[in-house]
């Protein structure tokens, strides 16, 4: 039987990343995001040195891109070798953000960490009280975003008792993979055949699970990049039985937690009433998680205040009042965002038969907004369009969806006038 084991899984670390759009609002949320992404890998260090794991993988992204800073740099080595004094060897592959054309040479690393080549998939020993059961198998990212497929490259050697994979790529056509960032593209039918146990996957920003045999992992990041990081962040501490079977207990370890609210106005009469609701919500969300918050607000449903939320401005005033409340917390709810998908109260089906200038406002907009490939078309043809260059690529789905919402409903809304809600 194999002795039994635990490791660590994490990646996609992107330390000493930035989030520009949340700095400025006070020194202490300065401070606490300025340190996050180092806070939150500290953190899965300590455990590792305190739960005395076998092996620490890392699957890929220590930095945050090619010029990763100094601090940055400093900051990883020291924990390379506080891990070396608690004699944790470290197996790690480079990814699209830190490609092993782009690291530097000015800082040595302990001999724990081992540093797969990109040139082909390498192995090294993965050793248990000083019995080798095993191997880990891993090959870096060489220049960027990768176009080859990466998993199909992977054999387990045959005497191995436990086989682990680290890759960094993408799976599939994940939903949480950003179509234009796509790196080492492979399916889970080439995973399989590589005859491993477990696969420590990076490059998704989603912790989950892809499968159980073999077990093919996302550990996701450690900590939450910006708003569409929203809920938990961590690692995967895997306990390895004697007979080979992965247990996944999945840590949070972020500094900052990114969430998003959506308060619906309906009911709601005054400005003073809606600022006190999202002082409740801010309020809950404090108790409930116990660390410093990020939060987005989306206004939705209808009601008095659709023309008071649909202002910039006003939103504006909103947002300071309510970031001023937590300037002075160390456990801040920090909103950073409020957006408006308010409607005004109209019945948009029966103002459609109507024989007014909204009715034939609504009449044209149907004829000629349809879909959204019917909108992209629309831009597309236009002659500014050639301006846009790789700026293109940002004219998403769902952007295209609120800017269609959108026109509909102010188009509507300034035919109206803001006072004639029927």
């Amino acid at each position: 039987m194999m002795q039994p084991f635990r490791f660590i899984h994490c990646g996609d670390l992107h330390l000493g990343a930035p989030f520009q759009y949340v700095m400025g609002m006070s020194r202490t949320v300065d401070r606490t995001v300025a340190e996050s992404t180092y806070v939150a890998f500290q953190r899965i260090v300590d455990m590792a040195v305190r739960e005395r794991v076998q092996a620490f993988i890392i699957s890929g992204d220590v930095y945050n891109s090619e010029d990763h800073n100094l601090e940055a740099q400093v900051r990883f080595v020291r924990a390379m070798y506080q891990l070396q004094e608690a004699r944790i060897p470290v197996y790690m592959v480079q990814g699209n953000h830190d490609p092993a054309e782009s690291w530097r040479a000015q800082l040595d690393m302990p001999s724990n960490v081992h540093v797969f080549t990109h040139a082909q998939v390498q192995r090294f020993p993965l050793m248990v009280n000083n019995i080798e059961i095993g191997g880990v198998y891993g090959i870096s990212c060489g220049h960027g975003n990768e176009h080859t497929n990466f998993a199909v490259q992977y054999k387990a050697f045959e005497r191995d008792e436990f086989s682990i994979a680290v890759m960094h790529g993408t799976v599939g056509s994940s939903q949480d993979a950003d179509v234009h960032n796509v790196t080492g593209p492979c399916n889970v039918s080439d995973m399989i055949q590589g005859a491993m146990d477990y696969w420590a996957l990076g490059h998704i920003h989603k912790s989950q699970v892809l499968g159980n045999d073999p077990m093919i992992v996302y550990a996701g990041n450690p900590q939450g990049l910006h708003r569409k990081e929203c809920g938990s962040k961590g690692c995967y501490m895997v306990k390895v039985s004697h007979n080979g079977h992965c247990e996944l207990e999945f840590v949070e370890t972020s500094a900052i937690r990114f969430e998003e609210i959506k308060l619906d106005i309906t009911g709601i009469q005054k400005e003073s009433e809606l600022l006190e609701v999202l002082s409740i919500k801010k309020n809950i969300l404090r108790k409930q998680y116990k660390k410093p918050i990020l939060l987005s607000v989306q206004l939705i449903g209808t009601g008095p205040m659709h023309a008071l939320a649909m202002d910039e401005g006003v939103r504006n005033l909103w947002l300071k009042s309510l970031q001023d409340e937590e300037k002075s917390k160390s456990v801040f709810v920090m909103p950073y965002k409020i957006i408006d998908k308010t409607r005004p109260s109209v019945n948009l089906g029966e103002r459609r038969l109507l024989s007014d200038m909204v009715g034939d406002y609504l009449r044209a907009y149907d004829s000629a907004v349809t879909d959204v490939s019917t909108v992209r078309q629309i831009l597309l043809d236009r002659p500014e369009a050639k301006r846009l260059g790789a700026y293109a690529d940002l004219l998403t789905d769902e952007l295209l969806l609120r800017v269609m919402e959108r026109s509909e409903m102010e188009g509507v809304t300034m035919l109206m006038g803001a006072h004639d809600e029927h």
